[in-house]
């Protein structure tokens, strides 16, 4: 593969990438990584490159189209028994079927031991992470993945050091990405590192692709399960879904729905997989997350209408759950 750390010109070797395509893959993962490297193909001829920088091939099983996310149809240029030298191998996300199509992708496993084996570089996006996890190349790696399985990945997998408000995660030559959209700043770190800076940067310009995130955590959206059999703590949830702005106290809680304090916060955490306390704090939080996006609320108006009196203390609480402060939050994301 090229090396990083040597400056690249327009005419430095080609870069071998091979696109895994399985049936459930996301569409738009496949789609955009080869609409990238077709540009990056286009702008490094038009700087006077004799020939095209990446020679990109895309395999499954059997060398048969793949039938991808939304139904679209995927057509490959190799089955995997071909497809046997790659620089880079990357892995698509899988969106929300992840955990449904698992199983049925174990084919794959041995061939991406074979390319890691061999010095390819494997980059996983989104829940592609899964996939590689899988094959035991994250083991005592970092690694990250979309943040809604962040969880599930932790529970299944691990020896792997998840770090999963990260956007993008390098290990050796093991790297991945977080949220689909994500894949973006993917793709630019590996043209950054393996193509050429310059070539990257200029391609996200014209692109209007942003390169300056590198955190998950305010695109989270807090779990509030319901999916247990408790019926006492559905009732709990149900009370503090109307009344969570109230000045509350977890033993003024267990009390008020008569349970003892320790029964009540083994249960509670038992069936919502957090803590009482733990539960109004993200209450809170997503509460004051929708009044920054939709209103024009000062920040400590929030703060008392969320249910909190110190609006210092509530604003380190937000920077520390959140990853960004209230008026970065708001800047992001106010409609």
């Amino acid at each position: 593969m090229t090396d990083p750390n040597q400056p690249t010109s327009p005419d430095s070797p080609r870069l071998r990438i091979s696109i895994l395509l399985a049936q459930g893959c996301s569409a738009t993962s496949v789609a955009s990584m080869l609409e990238v490297f077709e540009s990056i193909n286009f702008l490094a001829l038009s700087r006077g490159a004799r020939e095209a920088r990446l020679r990109v091939t895309t395999v499954s099983l059997d060398g048969q189209p793949v039938t991808a996310s939304g139904g679209v149809t995927l057509r490959p240029t190799h089955r995997i028994d071909t497809a046997t030298e790659a620089d880079l191998v990357i892995v698509p996300g899988f969106l929300f079927r992840i955990m449904e199509l698992l199983p049925r992708l174990s084919a794959w496993l041995p061939w991406l031991r074979q390319h890691h084996a061999a010095g390819s570089t494997i980059a996983t996006v989104c829940t592609g992470a899964f996939l590689a996890a899988e094959a035991g190349l994250l083991d005592h790696r970092r690694a990250t993945t979309h943040w809604y399985y962040a969880d599930t990945f932790r529970k299944r997998y691990p020896k792997v050091n998840l770090q999963d408000s990260q956007t993008v995660t390098v290990d050796g030559q093991l790297l991945c990405s977080g949220g689909a959209t994500a894949g973006n700043d993917l793709l630019l770190y590996l043209l950054e590192t393996f193509v050429d800076r310059a070539l990257a940067r200029e391609f996200a310009k014209k692109l209007l692709i942003d390169s300056s995130r590198t955190d998950q955590s305010p695109y989270r959206t807090a779990s509030f399960n319901r999916r247990h059999e408790d019926d006492a703590i559905h009732r709990v949830q149900d009370w503090l879904d109307q009344n969570y702005r109230e000045s509350l106290q977890v033993g003024a809680l267990a009390d008020r729905f008569g349970f003892s304090h320790r029964n009540f916060v083994r249960r509670f955490k038992a069936a919502t997989r957090q803590s009482p306390g733990q539960y109004l704090q993200n209450l809170r939080l997503e509460d004051a997350k929708q009044r920054l996006e939709s209103s024009k609320a000062s920040f400590e108006q929030i703060t008392y209408q969320v249910g909190y009196e110190d609006p210092n203390s509530f604003r380190r609480l937000f920077a520390d759950r959140v990853g960004v402060s209230p008026m970065d939050y708001r800047r992001k994301f106010q409609r």
